[in-house]
Protein backbone atom coordinates (compact mmCIF):
# COMPACT_ATOMS: atom_id res chain seq x y z
CA UNK A 1 0.00 0.00 0.00
CA UNK A 2 2.02 3.13 -1.05
CA UNK A 3 1.80 6.52 0.86
CA UNK A 4 -0.63 8.85 0.17
CA UNK A 5 1.03 11.96 -1.43
CA UNK A 6 0.59 14.07 1.61
CA UNK A 7 -0.64 18.23 0.78
CA UNK A 8 -0.73 21.58 2.82
CA UNK A 9 -4.01 23.31 3.20
CA UNK A 10 -4.27 26.55 1.28
CA UNK A 11 -5.80 29.81 1.70
CA UNK A 12 -8.99 29.75 -0.66
CA UNK A 13 -7.80 33.46 -2.17
CA UNK A 14 -4.61 31.85 -2.80
CA UNK A 15 -5.70 29.13 -4.46
CA UNK A 16 -8.33 30.60 -6.62
CA UNK A 17 -5.55 32.99 -7.85
CA UNK A 18 -3.27 30.57 -8.83
CA UNK A 19 -5.32 29.64 -11.52
CA UNK A 20 -5.92 31.43 -14.98
CA UNK A 21 -8.80 33.72 -15.78
CA UNK A 22 -11.37 32.17 -17.22
CA UNK A 23 -11.72 32.52 -21.17
CA UNK A 24 -14.36 35.62 -21.63
CA UNK A 25 -17.25 35.13 -24.12
CA UNK A 26 -20.44 32.70 -24.40
CA UNK A 27 -20.36 29.10 -24.32
CA UNK A 28 -21.65 27.15 -27.37
CA UNK A 29 -25.03 25.94 -27.25
CA UNK A 30 -24.78 21.69 -27.16
CA UNK A 31 -27.30 19.33 -27.11
CA UNK A 32 -27.39 18.14 -23.58
CA UNK A 33 -31.42 17.43 -24.19
CA UNK A 34 -30.60 14.18 -26.75
CA UNK A 35 -28.95 12.48 -23.74
CA UNK A 36 -32.39 11.86 -22.26
CA UNK A 37 -33.71 12.29 -18.49
CA UNK A 38 -31.07 12.28 -16.06
CA UNK A 39 -31.48 9.94 -13.42
CA UNK A 40 -30.34 10.56 -10.28
CA UNK A 41 -29.19 7.81 -8.06
CA UNK A 42 -28.51 9.96 -4.56
CA UNK A 43 -26.64 7.68 -1.75
CA UNK A 44 -28.14 10.36 0.46
CA UNK A 45 -30.52 13.24 0.63
CA UNK A 46 -28.61 15.41 0.59
CA UNK A 47 -27.90 15.80 -3.01
CA UNK A 48 -30.88 18.06 -3.40
CA UNK A 49 -28.28 20.85 -1.71
CA UNK A 50 -28.31 22.73 -5.22
CA UNK A 51 -31.46 22.50 -7.08
CA UNK A 52 -35.08 23.61 -7.02
CA UNK A 53 -38.69 22.94 -8.53
CA UNK A 54 -37.57 19.19 -9.22
CA UNK A 55 -38.96 15.76 -7.93
CA UNK A 56 -37.27 13.47 -5.74
CA UNK A 57 -38.70 9.69 -4.84
CA UNK A 58 -37.92 7.82 -2.04
CA UNK A 59 -38.84 4.53 -3.12
CA UNK A 60 -38.08 2.57 -6.53
CA UNK A 61 -41.35 0.49 -7.06
CA UNK A 62 -41.97 -0.18 -10.78
CA UNK A 63 -45.53 2.23 -11.01
CA UNK A 64 -43.71 4.91 -9.43
CA UNK A 65 -40.87 5.14 -11.51
CA UNK A 66 -43.57 4.78 -15.11
CA UNK A 67 -45.68 7.87 -13.35
CA UNK A 68 -42.41 9.96 -13.00
CA UNK A 69 -41.20 8.98 -16.62
CA UNK A 70 -44.58 10.44 -17.94
CA UNK A 71 -44.35 13.71 -16.65
CA UNK A 72 -41.51 13.89 -19.50
CA UNK A 73 -39.35 16.04 -16.87
CA UNK A 74 -35.99 16.52 -18.06
CA UNK A 75 -34.76 14.96 -14.43
CA UNK A 76 -35.27 13.99 -11.30
CA UNK A 77 -33.79 12.35 -7.58
CA UNK A 78 -34.35 8.96 -6.56
CA UNK A 79 -32.81 8.63 -2.73
CA UNK A 80 -31.34 5.13 -2.41
CA UNK A 81 -29.30 6.28 1.00
CA UNK A 82 -26.95 3.45 0.03
CA UNK A 83 -24.26 5.24 2.45
CA UNK A 84 -26.43 3.86 4.84
CA UNK A 85 -25.75 0.00 3.95
CA UNK A 86 -22.98 -1.86 3.70
CA UNK A 87 -21.46 -3.64 0.86
CA UNK A 88 -23.25 -6.28 0.36
CA UNK A 89 -26.87 -4.73 1.37
CA UNK A 90 -25.94 -2.04 -0.34
CA UNK A 91 -25.30 -4.29 -4.01
CA UNK A 92 -28.39 -5.34 -3.32
CA UNK A 93 -30.81 -2.31 -3.07
CA UNK A 94 -29.02 -0.86 -6.41
CA UNK A 95 -28.96 -4.16 -8.55
CA UNK A 96 -32.83 -4.03 -7.77
CA UNK A 97 -33.45 -0.20 -8.03
CA UNK A 98 -31.45 -0.66 -11.28
CA UNK A 99 -33.44 -3.28 -12.79
CA UNK A 100 -36.50 -1.31 -12.13
CA UNK A 101 -35.48 2.07 -13.48
CA UNK A 102 -34.24 0.36 -16.62
CA UNK A 103 -37.13 -1.37 -16.91
CA UNK A 104 -39.68 1.77 -15.98
CA UNK A 105 -37.36 3.34 -18.99
CA UNK A 106 -38.18 0.75 -21.15
CA UNK A 107 -41.72 0.69 -20.47
CA UNK A 108 -42.17 4.52 -21.53
CA UNK A 109 -39.51 4.64 -24.16
CA UNK A 110 -37.28 6.72 -22.70
CA UNK A 111 -34.05 7.61 -22.79
CA UNK A 112 -31.77 7.85 -19.94
CA UNK A 113 -28.42 9.28 -18.61
CA UNK A 114 -27.63 7.30 -14.93
CA UNK A 115 -25.62 10.37 -12.56
CA UNK A 116 -24.10 8.45 -9.05
CA UNK A 117 -24.87 11.64 -6.80
CA UNK A 118 -22.06 11.01 -3.62
CA UNK A 119 -20.61 12.49 -1.45
CA UNK A 120 -18.04 15.70 -1.99
CA UNK A 121 -15.82 14.25 0.43
CA UNK A 122 -15.29 11.70 -1.27
CA UNK A 123 -17.44 8.96 1.14
CA UNK A 124 -19.67 5.94 0.07
CA UNK A 125 -19.65 2.95 -2.38
CA UNK A 126 -17.12 3.36 -5.23
CA UNK A 127 -16.69 1.65 -7.55
CA UNK A 128 -19.25 -0.69 -6.35
CA UNK A 129 -22.19 1.54 -7.75
CA UNK A 130 -20.46 2.28 -10.99
CA UNK A 131 -19.86 -1.22 -11.55
CA UNK A 132 -23.49 -2.37 -10.95
CA UNK A 133 -24.81 0.97 -13.25
CA UNK A 134 -22.25 -0.32 -15.98
CA UNK A 135 -23.72 -3.72 -15.85
CA UNK A 136 -27.24 -2.65 -16.39
CA UNK A 137 -26.80 0.35 -18.79
CA UNK A 138 -22.89 0.06 -19.81
CA UNK A 139 -21.28 -0.38 -21.43
CA UNK A 140 -19.80 3.17 -21.02
CA UNK A 141 -16.93 5.28 -23.39
CA UNK A 142 -15.54 6.47 -20.06
CA UNK A 143 -16.74 7.53 -16.40
CA UNK A 144 -16.76 10.88 -14.82
CA UNK A 145 -16.01 12.04 -11.60
CA UNK A 146 -16.64 15.31 -10.51
CA UNK A 147 -17.18 15.35 -6.62
CA UNK A 148 -17.30 19.32 -6.10
CA UNK A 149 -19.99 20.82 -4.40
CA UNK A 150 -19.19 24.61 -4.71
CA UNK A 151 -21.54 25.94 -2.26
CA UNK A 152 -19.95 23.86 0.37
CA UNK A 153 -16.39 24.71 -0.73
CA UNK A 154 -15.64 21.21 -1.74
CA UNK A 155 -13.59 22.11 -4.31
CA UNK A 156 -10.05 20.40 -7.01
CA UNK A 157 -7.76 21.98 -8.23
CA UNK A 158 -4.44 20.28 -9.84
CA UNK A 159 -5.68 16.66 -9.36
CA UNK A 160 -5.98 17.38 -5.58
CA UNK A 161 -9.79 17.62 -3.67
CA UNK A 162 -9.97 20.28 -0.92
CA UNK A 163 -12.81 21.04 1.34
CA UNK A 164 -13.44 24.42 2.98
CA UNK A 165 -12.35 24.46 6.48
CA UNK A 166 -15.91 24.70 8.91
CA UNK A 167 -14.10 27.05 11.53
CA UNK A 168 -12.27 29.74 9.68
CA UNK A 169 -14.10 29.96 6.60
CA UNK A 170 -11.13 30.58 4.18
CA UNK A 171 -8.76 27.83 4.32
CA UNK A 172 -8.81 24.58 2.23
CA UNK A 173 -7.88 21.20 3.60
CA UNK A 174 -7.52 18.38 1.49
CA UNK A 175 -10.01 16.22 1.75
CA UNK A 176 -7.62 13.24 3.44
CA UNK A 177 -7.06 15.22 6.36
CA UNK A 178 -10.96 16.13 7.11
CA UNK A 179 -12.86 13.61 9.53
CA UNK A 180 -14.51 11.89 6.60
CA UNK A 181 -11.75 10.42 5.78
CA UNK A 182 -11.67 8.89 9.14
CA UNK A 183 -15.06 7.67 8.32
CA UNK A 184 -15.58 3.89 9.58
CA UNK A 185 -17.46 2.68 6.85
CA UNK A 186 -15.88 4.83 4.22
CA UNK A 187 -12.35 6.30 4.74
CA UNK A 188 -9.99 6.85 3.07
CA UNK A 189 -6.23 8.49 2.83
CA UNK A 190 -6.19 10.44 -0.53
CA UNK A 191 -6.49 13.51 -1.46
CA UNK A 192 -5.25 12.90 -4.73
CA UNK A 193 -7.92 11.88 -6.96
CA UNK A 194 -6.55 9.88 -9.29
CA UNK A 195 -4.38 8.03 -5.80
CA UNK A 196 -7.81 8.12 -4.31
CA UNK A 197 -9.21 6.09 -7.25
CA UNK A 198 -6.07 3.80 -6.75
CA UNK A 199 -6.69 3.49 -3.15
CA UNK A 200 -10.45 2.48 -3.33
CA UNK A 201 -9.61 -0.16 -6.33
CA UNK A 202 -6.95 -1.62 -3.87
CA UNK A 203 -4.35 -0.76 -6.37
CA UNK A 204 -5.32 -3.46 -8.71
CA UNK A 205 -6.46 -3.43 -12.25
CA UNK A 206 -6.48 0.45 -11.25
CA UNK A 207 -8.58 2.23 -14.77
CA UNK A 208 -6.59 4.76 -16.87
CA UNK A 209 -7.01 8.28 -14.87
CA UNK A 210 -8.07 11.20 -17.71
CA UNK A 211 -6.94 14.87 -15.86
CA UNK A 212 -8.58 17.92 -17.50
CA UNK A 213 -7.01 20.84 -15.47
CA UNK A 214 -8.36 24.05 -14.61
CA UNK A 215 -5.96 25.50 -17.40
CA UNK A 216 -8.05 23.13 -19.66
CA UNK A 217 -11.24 24.63 -18.37
CA UNK A 218 -10.46 28.16 -18.41
CA UNK A 219 -8.62 28.66 -22.08
CA UNK A 220 -9.84 29.63 -24.92
CA UNK A 221 -12.53 27.15 -26.91
CA UNK A 222 -11.93 25.24 -23.81
CA UNK A 223 -15.35 23.07 -24.25
CA UNK A 224 -14.78 22.41 -28.07
CA UNK A 225 -11.20 21.32 -26.88
CA UNK A 226 -12.59 18.88 -24.26
CA UNK A 227 -15.34 17.86 -26.41
CA UNK A 228 -12.87 16.66 -28.87
CA UNK A 229 -10.89 14.92 -25.92
CA UNK A 230 -14.51 13.04 -25.18
CA UNK A 231 -14.88 11.60 -28.69
CA UNK A 232 -11.58 10.64 -28.75
CA UNK A 233 -11.68 8.36 -25.77
CA UNK A 234 -13.40 4.80 -26.88
CA UNK A 235 -13.93 1.75 -24.16
CA UNK A 236 -11.40 -0.93 -24.17
CA UNK A 237 -13.42 -4.41 -22.62
CA UNK A 238 -9.64 -5.78 -22.29
CA UNK A 239 -9.09 -3.17 -19.94
CA UNK A 240 -11.49 -3.59 -17.55
CA UNK A 241 -13.30 -0.23 -16.84
CA UNK A 242 -13.24 2.02 -18.60
CA UNK A 243 -11.02 5.51 -17.96
CA UNK A 244 -12.14 7.99 -15.21
CA UNK A 245 -12.29 11.81 -16.34
CA UNK A 246 -11.03 13.47 -13.11
CA UNK A 247 -12.74 17.53 -14.05
CA UNK A 248 -10.58 20.19 -12.02
CA UNK A 249 -13.38 22.43 -11.26
CA UNK A 250 -13.02 24.76 -9.00
CA UNK A 251 -16.09 26.94 -9.74
CA UNK A 252 -19.15 27.07 -11.02
CA UNK A 253 -18.07 28.47 -14.75
CA UNK A 254 -15.54 25.80 -14.79
CA UNK A 255 -18.36 23.55 -14.18
CA UNK A 256 -20.29 25.26 -16.78
CA UNK A 257 -17.64 24.35 -19.44
CA UNK A 258 -17.76 20.54 -18.44
CA UNK A 259 -20.81 20.58 -18.97
CA UNK A 260 -21.01 22.09 -22.40
CA UNK A 261 -18.31 19.90 -23.59
CA UNK A 262 -20.23 17.07 -22.91
CA UNK A 263 -23.43 18.57 -24.70
CA UNK A 264 -20.80 18.92 -27.23
CA UNK A 265 -20.15 15.44 -27.49
CA UNK A 266 -23.59 13.51 -27.25
CA UNK A 267 -22.01 10.27 -29.30
CA UNK A 268 -19.79 9.75 -25.92
CA UNK A 269 -21.63 7.16 -23.39
CA UNK A 270 -20.38 8.54 -19.98
CA UNK A 271 -21.39 7.82 -16.38
CA UNK A 272 -20.91 9.79 -14.38
CA UNK A 273 -20.04 9.79 -10.08
CA UNK A 274 -20.21 13.56 -8.72
CA UNK A 275 -21.31 15.94 -6.15
CA UNK A 276 -24.44 18.41 -6.00
CA UNK A 277 -23.01 21.02 -8.12
CA UNK A 278 -22.96 19.22 -11.44
CA UNK A 279 -26.67 17.66 -11.33
CA UNK A 280 -27.76 21.66 -11.04
CA UNK A 281 -25.38 22.46 -14.21
CA UNK A 282 -26.23 19.55 -16.25
CA UNK A 283 -30.35 20.86 -15.86
CA UNK A 284 -29.34 23.96 -16.09
CA UNK A 285 -31.05 24.76 -13.12
CA UNK A 286 -30.47 28.43 -11.95
CA UNK A 287 -28.86 29.13 -8.61
CA UNK A 288 -32.66 30.85 -6.45
CA UNK A 289 -31.81 32.74 -3.07
CA UNK A 290 -32.95 30.74 0.37
CA UNK A 291 -36.71 29.81 -0.05
CA UNK A 292 -37.87 33.12 2.37
CA UNK A 293 -40.18 32.11 5.41
CA UNK A 294 -43.07 34.02 3.99
CA UNK A 295 -43.13 32.11 1.12
CA UNK A 296 -42.85 28.97 2.76
CA UNK A 297 -45.10 29.47 5.75
CA UNK A 298 -47.62 32.98 4.26
CA UNK A 299 -48.07 35.94 6.03
CA UNK A 300 -47.55 36.23 9.87
CA UNK A 301 -50.16 34.80 11.87
CA UNK A 302 -51.42 36.96 14.88
CA UNK A 303 -50.20 36.15 18.64
CA UNK A 304 -53.27 34.95 19.56
CA UNK A 305 -53.76 31.94 16.78
CA UNK A 306 -52.44 28.67 17.78
CA UNK A 307 -49.50 27.94 15.96
CA UNK A 308 -47.56 24.60 16.76
CA UNK A 309 -44.09 24.38 17.21
CA UNK A 310 -41.25 23.12 14.88
CA UNK A 311 -39.53 19.41 15.53
CA UNK A 312 -35.72 19.78 14.89
CA UNK A 313 -34.30 15.71 14.86
CA UNK A 314 -30.61 15.82 15.22
CA UNK A 315 -28.56 12.38 14.68
CA UNK A 316 -25.45 13.40 12.99
CA UNK A 317 -22.99 13.11 15.99
CA UNK A 318 -19.80 15.36 13.78
CA UNK A 319 -18.20 18.04 15.53
CA UNK A 320 -19.83 20.57 12.89
CA UNK A 321 -23.09 19.38 13.94
CA UNK A 322 -22.39 19.62 17.68
CA UNK A 323 -21.20 22.93 17.53
CA UNK A 324 -24.28 24.03 15.63
CA UNK A 325 -26.39 22.43 18.14
CA UNK A 326 -24.73 24.33 20.60
CA UNK A 327 -25.41 27.82 18.99
CA UNK A 328 -29.33 26.16 18.47
CA UNK A 329 -29.58 25.48 22.55
CA UNK A 330 -28.45 28.70 23.15
CA UNK A 331 -29.16 30.88 20.64
CA UNK A 332 -33.48 29.82 20.98
CA UNK A 333 -33.42 28.63 24.38
CA UNK A 334 -36.57 30.99 25.29
CA UNK A 335 -38.57 29.26 23.01
CA UNK A 336 -36.73 25.85 22.21
CA UNK A 337 -37.40 22.46 24.76
CA UNK A 338 -34.25 19.88 24.19
CA UNK A 339 -35.04 16.03 24.74
CA UNK A 340 -31.58 13.95 24.69
CA UNK A 341 -31.17 10.48 23.65
CA UNK A 342 -28.62 8.60 25.55
CA UNK A 343 -27.17 6.68 22.92
CA UNK A 344 -24.70 3.97 25.08
CA UNK A 345 -27.93 3.39 27.09
CA UNK A 346 -30.47 2.85 23.68
CA UNK A 347 -27.43 0.23 21.95
CA UNK A 348 -27.11 -1.41 25.77
CA UNK A 349 -30.92 -2.55 24.86
CA UNK A 350 -32.44 -3.68 21.38
CA UNK A 351 -35.33 -3.21 19.61
CA UNK A 352 -37.95 -5.55 21.88
CA UNK A 353 -36.80 -4.09 24.84
CA UNK A 354 -39.77 -2.69 26.76
CA UNK A 355 -37.67 0.07 28.03
CA UNK A 356 -36.77 1.23 25.13
CA UNK A 357 -40.35 1.10 23.64
CA UNK A 358 -40.97 3.26 26.90
CA UNK A 359 -38.91 5.96 25.90
CA UNK A 360 -39.93 6.14 22.43
CA UNK A 361 -43.52 6.98 23.51
CA UNK A 362 -42.50 8.97 26.58
CA UNK A 363 -40.26 10.93 24.22
CA UNK A 364 -43.14 11.39 21.65
CA UNK A 365 -46.01 12.88 24.48
CA UNK A 366 -43.58 15.06 25.65
CA UNK A 367 -42.71 16.40 22.33
CA UNK A 368 -46.28 16.95 21.30
CA UNK A 369 -47.16 18.95 24.85
CA UNK A 370 -44.32 21.18 23.60
CA UNK A 371 -45.41 21.60 19.83
CA UNK A 372 -48.84 21.80 20.86
CA UNK A 373 -47.70 24.98 23.55
CA UNK A 374 -45.93 26.58 20.38
CA UNK A 375 -42.92 25.78 21.54
CA UNK A 376 -39.91 24.01 19.33
CA UNK A 377 -38.78 20.47 19.89
CA UNK A 378 -35.34 19.47 19.80
CA UNK A 379 -34.88 15.80 20.22
CA UNK A 380 -30.90 14.81 19.68
CA UNK A 381 -28.26 11.89 20.24
CA UNK A 382 -25.99 12.58 23.16
CA UNK A 383 -22.83 13.71 21.55
CA UNK A 384 -20.06 10.08 22.46
CA UNK A 385 -19.19 8.56 18.85
CA UNK A 386 -19.51 4.72 19.62
CA UNK A 387 -18.35 3.07 16.50
CA UNK A 388 -16.70 -0.25 15.89
CA UNK A 389 -13.62 -1.12 13.88
CA UNK A 390 -15.33 -2.91 11.71
CA UNK A 391 -16.95 -0.91 8.96
CA UNK A 392 -20.19 -3.29 8.95
CA UNK A 393 -20.62 -3.46 12.83
CA UNK A 394 -20.09 0.93 12.55
CA UNK A 395 -22.97 1.13 10.20
CA UNK A 396 -25.15 -1.51 12.23
CA UNK A 397 -24.71 0.54 15.44
CA UNK A 398 -25.71 3.68 13.82
CA UNK A 399 -28.93 2.16 12.28
CA UNK A 400 -30.17 1.22 15.71
CA UNK A 401 -29.51 4.57 17.06
CA UNK A 402 -31.56 6.33 13.70
CA UNK A 403 -33.85 3.64 13.86
CA UNK A 404 -35.02 5.18 17.51
CA UNK A 405 -35.08 8.46 16.31
CA UNK A 406 -37.33 7.05 13.39
CA UNK A 407 -40.20 5.27 15.84
CA UNK A 408 -40.16 8.45 17.88
CA UNK A 409 -40.89 10.61 14.69
CA UNK A 410 -43.94 7.72 14.05
CA UNK A 411 -45.23 7.76 17.05
CA UNK A 412 -45.76 12.22 17.56
CA UNK A 413 -49.43 13.09 16.91
CA UNK A 414 -48.96 16.64 16.88
CA UNK A 415 -48.48 18.17 13.39
CA UNK A 416 -45.10 20.32 13.74
CA UNK A 417 -44.84 23.90 11.94
CA UNK A 418 -42.11 22.53 9.57
CA UNK A 419 -39.64 19.07 10.45
CA UNK A 420 -35.29 19.85 10.36
CA UNK A 421 -33.63 16.68 10.14
CA UNK A 422 -29.86 16.84 10.78
CA UNK A 423 -27.62 14.34 9.35
CA UNK A 424 -28.12 12.39 6.01
CA UNK A 425 -28.87 9.39 7.14
CA UNK A 426 -30.75 10.46 9.86
CA UNK A 427 -32.91 12.74 7.24
CA UNK A 428 -33.26 9.88 4.76
CA UNK A 429 -34.80 7.06 7.32
CA UNK A 430 -37.23 10.14 9.26
CA UNK A 431 -38.36 10.98 5.00
CA UNK A 432 -38.99 7.30 4.18
CA UNK A 433 -39.94 5.64 7.55
CA UNK A 434 -40.85 7.93 9.85
CA UNK A 435 -42.56 10.29 7.30
CA UNK A 436 -43.62 8.22 5.18
CA UNK A 437 -42.38 10.11 1.88
CA UNK A 438 -42.37 8.63 -1.44
CA UNK A 439 -42.41 11.53 -3.89
CA UNK A 440 -41.41 15.04 -2.62
CA UNK A 441 -40.45 18.10 -4.33
CA UNK A 442 -37.56 19.91 -3.65
CA UNK A 443 -38.70 23.75 -3.18
CA UNK A 444 -35.79 25.08 -2.81
CA UNK A 445 -32.79 26.16 0.16
CA UNK A 446 -33.72 26.53 3.21
CA UNK A 447 -30.21 27.61 3.53
CA UNK A 448 -27.13 27.69 1.46
CA UNK A 449 -26.28 24.02 0.91
CA UNK A 450 -29.87 22.81 2.85
CA UNK A 451 -32.31 21.64 1.05
CA UNK A 452 -35.86 22.10 1.67
CA UNK A 453 -38.90 19.33 0.41
CA UNK A 454 -42.37 19.21 0.63
CA UNK A 455 -43.98 15.86 0.73
CA UNK A 456 -46.52 14.73 -1.88
CA UNK A 457 -49.76 12.89 -1.37
CA UNK A 458 -48.25 9.81 -3.22
CA UNK A 459 -48.10 6.93 -0.98
CA UNK A 460 -50.01 8.84 1.99
CA UNK A 461 -47.64 10.53 3.88
CA UNK A 462 -47.67 11.24 7.78
CA UNK A 463 -47.92 15.09 7.57
CA UNK A 464 -48.39 16.00 3.73
CA UNK A 465 -46.94 19.68 2.42
CA UNK A 466 -45.31 20.36 6.41
CA UNK A 467 -41.89 21.91 5.39
CA UNK A 468 -39.16 19.17 5.66
CA UNK A 469 -35.64 20.88 5.82
CA UNK A 470 -32.77 17.91 4.69
CA UNK A 471 -29.86 19.59 6.70
CA UNK A 472 -26.56 17.44 5.68
CA UNK A 473 -24.23 17.07 9.16
CA UNK A 474 -21.26 18.95 7.59
CA UNK A 475 -22.96 21.99 5.85
CA UNK A 476 -23.14 25.22 7.18
CA UNK A 477 -21.62 27.47 9.66
CA UNK A 478 -21.60 27.32 13.30
CA UNK A 479 -24.70 29.85 13.69
CA UNK A 480 -26.73 28.38 10.54
CA UNK A 481 -29.10 25.75 12.22
CA UNK A 482 -30.14 28.01 15.28
CA UNK A 483 -30.61 30.76 12.59
CA UNK A 484 -32.23 29.44 10.81
CA UNK A 485 -34.74 27.70 13.52
CA UNK A 486 -34.90 31.88 14.87
CA UNK A 487 -36.01 33.15 11.25
CA UNK A 488 -38.71 30.54 11.20
CA UNK A 489 -39.58 31.71 14.78
CA UNK A 490 -40.90 34.91 13.66
CA UNK A 491 -43.73 33.61 11.17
Amino acid sequence: MPDPTKYPRILYKDAEASLPKPATGDLPKSSLETRGTLVVLDDDPTGTQTVHDITVLTTFEKEVLVDQFRTNEPGFFILTNTRAYHHNEAKQLLATLLNNVQSAAKETNTDIEIVLRSDSTLRGHFPLENDLAAETFGPFDAWILAPSFFEGGRVSMNDVHYALDAHDGITLVPVGDTPSAADKGFGFQSSNLPEWIAEKYEWKRVPKVISISGEDLRKGGAAEKIAARLRAIRRNDEDGSPPIIVPNTFTSSDMEVFVAAIGLAPEVRLLYRTGASFVSTRLGIAKIPPVSPERLFGPMKPESDSVPGGLIVIGSYISRTTAQREYLLQHCNSHIVHLELDVALLLGQNDSNQDQWDLIKWTARTVDQVLEKGMDAVVSTSRELITNDDGKESLLLGSIVTSVLVNIVKAIAVRPKYVIAKGGITSSDIATEGLGMKKARVVGQAATGVPLWRSELVGSPKWPEVPYIVFPGNVGTTQTLGDLVALYRTR
